[in-house]
């Protein structure tokens, strides 16, 4: 049985976890859910303190306004995917004794960090979509985020599936993590555009699927174009990357056991 299958056997499973873990990081705080709204606004005030009121960094023909929404295009994502990549990757070894557990898998346990890591995205999508609305009102293009959202979950699933199935056998992974994100940070276009980085430095964002990623939000939420040709690599991308992800962790989970 395939990843996607497993996904889907085990969906009602999957959303309860998902709902109950989301209960437990939110339920011990003083502002509970309120976090989720506040977390990536918290980031958006950072980078823009840092970006516009420091750096001063201003790109021709857009406000202030305009900027923060580019910025923040870029922030949303990434913060799904750094949450998302931290926790799933460690997920296997955290939960080992999750590895003979027929009626919870454990591809499932990556996939419920990947879900909840993800859902601080899509609170925050929501505010940046508002925020586009606001200033710009409505356009076709914007139809499309969702189906870019789900690309990106996939691609992330994928990955995480790779990289939590590694952290198994290689524990040193784990103390990388946090160096990768944090250059994943530097290298992505969150506070600046593709458009603002030295030409000898194009092969840093052509080879970073967050950089695809993000450009291709812009794009659809401020632009109102369609990059047809990005969006198409992009999903064979995500595509490639999941079937890939949840082949290599089935493959090799019969060993986990043994390694944990």
């Amino acid at each position: 049985m395939g990843a996607l299958a497993s996904l889907l056997q085990h969906r009602q499973i999957l959303y309860s976890t998902v709902v109950q873990g989301l209960k437990k990081r939110t339920s011990a705080n003083a502002l509970g859910a309120l976090w989720l709204l506040l977390y990536p606004l918290l980031f958006l005030g950072m980078y823009s303190l840092v970006f516009i009121q420091i750096l001063q960094v201003r790109i021709p023909g857009l406000g202030t306004s305009d900027y923060i929404l580019v910025v923040f295009s870029g922030l949303v994502p990434f913060l799904a995917f750094a949450e998302a990549f931290g926790t799933g990757t460690t997920s296997i070894v955290a939960n080992r004794d999750l590895l003979m557990n027929t009626l919870f898998p454990i591809e499932l346990v990556v996939a419920r960090e990947v879900l909840i890591g993800h859902t601080t995205m899509g609170m925050g999508m929501l505010l940046l979509w508002g925020a586009v609305l606001y200033f710009h009102g409505p356009h076709w293009t914007h139809l499309l985020v969702p189906l870019i959202y789900l690309l990106q979950i996939m691609m992330v699933l994928g990955l995480v599936w790779i990289t939590a199935t590694l952290t198994v056998f290689f524990r040193d992974l784990q103390q990388a993590i946090p160096i990768l994100v944090l250059f994943l940070m530097m290298v992505s276009p969150i506070g600046y555009t593709a458009d603002m980085v030295p030409n000898g430095l194009h092969a840093i964002l052509l080879f970073n699927p967050l950089a695809w990623l993000m450009e291709l939000y812009r794009a659809c939420l401020m632009q109102g174009t369609v990059p047809l040709q990005q969006l198409g690599f992009f999903a064979l991308f995500s595509a490639a990357l999941f079937a890939l992800g949840g082949s290599l962790i089935l493959r090799l989970k019969p060993l986990f056991a043994d390694h944990v």
